[in-house]
């Protein structure tokens, strides 16, 4: 036995439902004769994209309509081939199971190229065309945009923002929509009629909240419901859908509203002995809180497609005048928090229960806490302008520790102290200046760096040979605090000294000399002066035309013995600096 929504697909234009905007357009076109080429279906699932497309295919195939007519003939061979779905010129298509480019060549493009065999047009009926790669996207668009007169293209899908814009650019694009509540319960009437079963009208109240709108889900909801027998009632339907009583959850709200929170958790009790799952009775709640919301916002829940039977539309209006903005908002915020705790709550009621006290006995989720305990139980009023000035002050307050002002005497610089573990407890250091910084940083004496320009390079050059040829070309520009300024004269040279091995090392070795803790910062410059330095290079006596080997660590130079010392001039940067580059 097939399914209900197979059985019952509809099989002309006036068994759709809910799509009227889209059959209009469809069957005019059909009457006139203006078929296009290309049409893209798109919408939620189970709407009736697939068969809106089956049916265009069939009416324009149709070999018995006659003009200025829409709805196919079903007697006539191409219509029965389609119904059957075994027309060889109705090519359906799962994308989801095709999507390279390779079945797009195949089963389209090549296939599009010859006429049909019995029918008037060859179908392609695309289904989740979102699934197909850039590729094969890329493939149908030439096909897609001049195809030949006896092919018609119908993609849907359920994604439209995953279609290239120049795939929807070239189709005629019809959005399909949700199915009111009304509609969708005539037609579950008429299919329980057909089969003979008589089902309580709360159970299908039941089902059209449970499918949302799509008639694919309502009608597979009801396949359901029919194998619980010929006469189906609300407690026989709880086996396969949890029964919503609205009648409860707007006792549950108007008890909120009264602030009886005895009521309130009594009713919730009550409904745990019955055997309703909370997780469906807080989703039914906040489904009811919406209603009610839109209620206070407009008074008519038809405008925004929701439909109610009378005695629940009642009581969410009378609630709806119970519950001002404040608390309605406070209500449905709490009621999503308490759904996911639900989940793991070892007592199911427990987290509705925490709810219902919170809500009743107006509970702020935060303590207004101002430096006085005089007000233990004060509640959330709302916004108030003074206190928010108050508590912005008790922050500044607090602040205010983190960051003292304390005098100059007592900040003790962090940049030459070595301190040892014993001295530690005695010693106090103003961790955060007024600067924000560590301690006090000391700004550097230009003329002291030039002074001591010649041991700077000295003590470089113990450590690193190449380095040190690079800062005697280099010139020293500036002090912008404790930040050095060197000019280079080229990228090449910046990139060596901003490397930060070797920018930690000439900061060392400044900091070292000039005591006190000294930046550097690099920067190119087209004419480089270098101060003037005449150091004494050494020269091995063994072989006074090689240069000690640039990897050479010299430790300690009082115990190297070098024979012959020979004074190097560096007044010429330009010869100093091709030394430099033979040495990279």
């Amino acid at each position: 036995m097939s399914t209900l929504y197979r059985k019952y697909r509809p099989q002309i234009f006036a068994d759709v439902i809910g799509q009227n905007h889209v059959k209009i357009i469809l069957q005019h076109e059909i009457e006139q004769g203006k078929i296009g080429h290309a049409y893209l279906f798109c919408g939620p699932r189970g709407l009736g994209k697939t068969t809106l497309a089956r049916l265009f295919a069939k009416a324009a195939n149709c070999e018995n309509r006659k003009a200025g007519e829409s709805e196919p003939c079903n007697k006539c061979q191409s219509c029965n081939g389609i119904t059957a779905n075994n027309s060889i010129d109705i090519i359906e298509i799962d994308a989801a199971s095709h999507t390279g480019v390779d079945n797009v060549r195949e089963n389209i493009i090549d296939n599009a190229r010859f006429t049909p065999t019995i029918s008037q047009y060859k179908v392609f009926i695309i289904d989740e065309v979102h699934m197909l790669s850039i590729s094969a996207f890329n493939a149908l668009l030439k096909t897609l945009e001049e195809p030949p007169a006896h092919a018609i293209f119908i993609l849907c899908t359920t994604e439209t923002h995953k279609l290239p814009q120049t795939i929807i650019s070239r189709c005629q694009r019809f959005d399909l929509k949700r199915v009111s509540a009304k509609e969708l319960k005539n037609r579950l009437e008429k299919i329980a009629k057909a089969e003979g079963k008589k089902i309580d009208g709360p159970v299908l109240d039941n089902i059209i909240r449970h499918s949302e709108g799509c008639v694919r889900d309502a009608e597979s909801l009801l396949g359901k419901i029919f194998t619980l027998g010929e006469t189906i009632t609300s407690e026989q339907a709880e086996i396969i859908l949890p029964r919503s009583d609205f009648n409860k959850i707007a006792s549950f709200l108007g008890f909120i509203a009264e602030n009886n929170s005895t009521a309130a958790i009594e009713l919730v009790n009550n409904l745990i002995e019955d055997g309703i799952d909370m997780q469906v009775f807080v989703e039914d709640l906040l489904e009811f809180l919406r209603k009610i919301m839109l209620i206070k916002v407009n008074g008519n829940l038809s405008d925004f497609g929701i439909e109610l039977d009378e005695e629940s539309q009642k009581s969410a209006q009378e609630l709806a005048q119970r519950f001002d903005y404040r608390k309605l908002m406070a209500t449905i915020d709490l009621f999503m928090i308490k759904r996911q705790a639900i989940k793991s709550a070892l007592i199911q009621q427990f987290p509705l229960e925490m709810a219902v006290i919170e809500l009743t006995e107006e509970i702020s989720p935060a303590k207004d806490y101002d430096g006085d305990d005089s007000e233990p139980g004060s509640k959330l009023e709302g916004i108030d302008l003074s206190r928010t000035q108050r508590v912005k002050e008790k922050i500044k307050d607090k602040l205010s520790h983190l960051n003292p002002i304390k005098p100059r005497s007592t900040e003790i610089s962090l940049a030459n102290i070595d301190l040892k573990k014993e001295d530690a407890d005695g010693i106090k250091i103003d961790m955060i200046s007024s600067s924000g910084k560590l301690g006090e940083e000391k700004s550097v004496n230009f003329s002291k760096v030039k002074e001591n320009w010649k041991e700077i390079v000295v003590k470089l050059l113990e450590e690193n040979y190449t380095i040190a040829s690079l800062l005697r070309i280099s010139e020293p520009l500036r002090c912008d605090g404790n930040v050095l300024e060197i000019a280079v004269k080229n990228n090449f040279y910046y990139q060596r000294i901003v490397d930060r091995s070797n920018r930690l090392l000439i900061e060392k070795i400044i900091s070292d000399v000039l005591k006190l803790e000294v930046k550097i910062r690099p920067i190119v410059k087209d004419n480089v002066v270098p101060l003037p330095v005449e150091i004494d290079y050494p020269v091995a006596a063994s072989d006074e035309s090689q240069v000690l080997s640039p990897v050479t660590t010299v430790t300690e130079p009082s115990t190297v013995k070098i024979k012959n010392l020979e004074k190097v001039s560096l007044d010429k940067p330009a010869d100093a600096a091709q030394d430099v580059i033979s040495m990279f």
